[in-house]
């Protein structure tokens, strides 16, 4: 290969590496996580009590939509103590909890989020956001959390996008003693046509194409 080749070819590969770099950052561009608190337009997600279950729940927003949470962690047994801080932890016993996914049900979506991990040690949190219209398909980053019970977090989507979950996973050797004053704004109800509103609408148009049809007939 000439020199003249082999420069072309590097002045290529350069140029789809820093391609790829700008595609990684408008994608995590989409959804923006911040350490610290921001409540603005977020509420309380309102624990319901629970002991050893697979799903804890509760309510947020005038609408009262339904929260769950889940895990991955252990048997993936949880507790839910909704007095104080309302906090989401692990099964009684003890139980470490590295990893809880929480979102609302329905594939309801929100557009903002706002916690606190309560970590028995140090290390990192990797943050994995599902949701609609991420550049993409998903955001994911890991961010340091200390054993301090002090790791706020505020997780907004920016661009028109939305959420349905957010798992917080604990890595590099961080363990949650638990998850607590969960804050979720920008609750939107996924609307779905109900049956008898689509046969409705399809009768108002078959009406409509037959008016049509016999005002065209009558010019």
């Amino acid at each position: 290969m000439s020199r003249n080749g082999s420069l072309k070819n590097v002045v290529l590969t350069l140029a789809i590496f820093a391609v790829i770099g700008v595609v990684s950052a408008t994608a995590k561009a989409d959804i923006v996580v911040v350490n610290g608190v921001n409540n603005q337009g977020t509420d309380n997600v309102l624990l319901n009590p629970a002991t050893n279950v697979l799903t804890v729940t509760g309510v947020v927003g005038q609408n009262n939509l339904l929260v769950n949470f889940t895990s991955t962690s252990g048997s993936g047994l949880l507790n839910a103590n909704p007095s104080g801080q309302a906090t989401v932890s692990g099964g009684t016993g003890n139980v470490a909890l590295t990893q809880l996914t929480f979102g609302l049900a329905n594939n309801d979506t929100f557009t903002a989020a706002v916690f606190n991990i309560n970590a028995s040690t140090s290390g990192s949190v990797l943050i994995h956001v599902e949701g609609v219209n991420i550049n993409g398909g998903f955001f994911e980053d890991d961010f340091t959390v200390d054993a301090n019970g002090q790791n706020f977090f505020t997780v907004t989507a920016i661009n028109g996008q939305a959420m349905t979950s957010i798992s917080l996973t604990g890595i590099n050797g961080a363990v949650f003693q638990d998850v607590r004053q969960v804050r979720i704004g920008g609750g939107e109800v996924e609307t779905v046509p109900e049956p008898a509103s689509m046969v409705l609408l399809g009768t108002g148009l078959i009406g409509a194409a037959a008016g049509f049809r016999r005002r065209f007939k009558k010019q």
